[in-house]
């Protein structure tokens, strides 16, 4: 039998009023008042309590952390230790009081656990390490500062049991979560902000944004104080040791860990090589996020000025690169967009902390504010894509691709209106050795081909393919586009 049914049944036949169907419709009535924050365990356990039925904690049942939730009065559970504070002593009317605060750790979710007096000394008797096993009886939940914690008093017991050797795993930043308050990660920099100083009650205090990831993932360290004087100079692609901090979720979507004791971080004799932190274009996906690219570009930049709906004006400044396994679409926003304006067809740089975004034609790489950019030599064994393609070769959704050929019909132009006013645009049939593909041509290129008539060879770059209408493949100039006139006619 389940636990959730045990629970069940021993409520309905403590009140032989209630049928089992009245007692599962008491716990989802509950579970939804708490808005999906009870596991159905949870809310058993308060309407037991509510309903004055006292759970047997010690028969095999086997409680979790993730289950309780602030006003439980007797909870029994097993867990291990994973921290352990210092003693505090404070004074009361009848004498001394003394207070310990343990992490405990069961799989299911890391909690606070508070030790009261006889307690805290019964504990420490046993002189415990990280990895011991505790079991407590009859302790009670109350809601704390970082969430609900478990305390045991006069009417609680402990009882502890040894392990040897144990410390706490290295976690990966995929399975950390915002419970998560001891822990260890591995990490490598990405990069990092600039150290900032700020005053707070007319004391100066230092923040410093450091973006790190593992194999699983990415998150922001954000370090305080002396933390952020310890790794200030440290360089991107280090080792670090991260020892627990507060787990934070980001205003604009995943994690964050705040430190403010240097000693929580440990600088590792390893420093990982750019090719081990770079990702591959083929390898993305959408929403990915820390991600760093080794590319060479294929196109001039492209700047946009816009203004905000607030009536701010922004930049992007977007252009083509790749590496040996494909093409893509950067973006370059704000102060970034300076720095991607000095880049030069074929310059081969990389970004760190960039991440991607699906656009109107796929996939998209962007670097915001917290993203870097940065010149490299020229690579002798960094490949040179070849985007030049024959007609047979084309499919529906080619992106960026090369024709050269001859000009079969003699370019026909207009102008038409669109969203930002009347543009030129010209079009003409593209021949070669393996067939044809009729080509529209916008703007200054369009003028450029009212220029040409048929029989002249050109070369087309970073065209965009589609199927039309009639199901024939057409392609079409981007803002990257640029026409080379090979050959004029005769």
């Amino acid at each position: 039998m389940g636990e959730i049914e045990e629970i069940i049944r021993h409520i309905a036949a403590s009140k032989p009023g209630l049928s089992v169907e009245k007692v599962k419709a008491m716990i989802e009535e509950k579970r939804k008042s708490y808005h999906g924050l009870l596991t159905d365990e949870g809310a058993a356990y308060l309407v037991a309590q509510d309903l004055g039925v006292a759970i047997d904690y010690t028969g095999g049942r086997s409680i979790k952390l993730e289950d309780l939730v602030s006003g439980l009065k007797d909870v029994s559970l097993e867990a291990s230790i994973v921290y352990i504070g210092e003693v505090k002593k404070f004074k009361r009317k009848q004498g001394e009081g003394r207070v310990l605060r343990l992490v405990l750790d069961d799989g299911s979710k890391q909690m606070n656990c508070v030790l009261w007096d006889d307690k805290v000394d019964e504990l420490l008797s046993a002189n415990p390490s990280i990895g011991w096993r505790i079991k407590i009886l009859h302790g009670y939940t109350k809601s704390g500062v970082e969430g609900v914690e478990l305390h045991v008093g006069s009417r609680g017991a402990i009882k502890l049991e040894p392990a040897l050797n144990v410390e706490v795993p290295v976690k990966k930043i995929s399975s950390l979560t915002v419970d998560d308050r001891i822990f260890t990660l591995e990490v490598f920099i990405v990069s990092k902000g600039e150290l900032k100083t700020f005053k707070v009650n007319k004391r100066e205090g230092k923040v410093l944004r450091v973006n790190v990831r593992d194999d699983s993932g990415f998150l922001t360290l954000v370090l305080w104080n002396d933390a952020a004087n310890k790794i200030a100079n440290v360089e991107d692609g280090s080792m670090l040791r991260i020892l627990g901090g507060k787990v934070r979720l980001r205003a604009t979507g995943g994690l964050e860990i705040h430190v403010n004791n240097p000693s929580m971080i440990d600088i590792l004799p390893f420093k990982a090589r750019l090719e081990e932190m770079v990702s591959k274009i083929a390898s993305l996906k959408p929403d990915a996020k820390g991600l760093t690219l080794l590319l060479r570009a294929y196109s001039q930049p492209f700047t946009r000025i816009f203004k905000t709906p607030s009536g701010v004006e922004g930049r992007v400044t977007s252009l083509l690169a790749g590496d040996d396994t494909g093409l893509i679409l950067i973006n370059f926003w704000g102060k970034a967009s300076y720095y991607a304006e000095e880049i030069k067809d074929r310059d081969v740089f990389t970004v760190k902390n960039a991440y991607t975004r699906m656009g109107l034609r796929g996939m998209e790489v962007h670097i915001g504010s917290d993203g870097t950019l940065e010149k490299k030599a020229d690579l002798s064994d960094f490949k040179v894509l070849d985007l030049k393609r024959k007609v047979k070769d084309l499919s529906d959704g080619d992106r960026y691709v090369t024709l050269e050929g001859i000009i079969l019909t003699s370019p026909e132009a207009r102008n038409v209106n669109t969203a930002k006013g009347e543009v030129k645009v010209a079009s003409f049939t593209l021949g070669d050795d393996t067939g044809s593909i009729r080509i529209t041509v916008w703007r200054e290129l369009a003028e450029k081909c009212e220029k040409l008539e048929a029989g002249a060879v050109v070369r087309l770059t970073h065209l965009y393919v589609r199927r039309w209408f009639s199901e024939e493949l057409v392609a079409s100039t981007t803002r990257f586009s640029e026409l080379i006139v090979i050959e004029n006619a005769d």
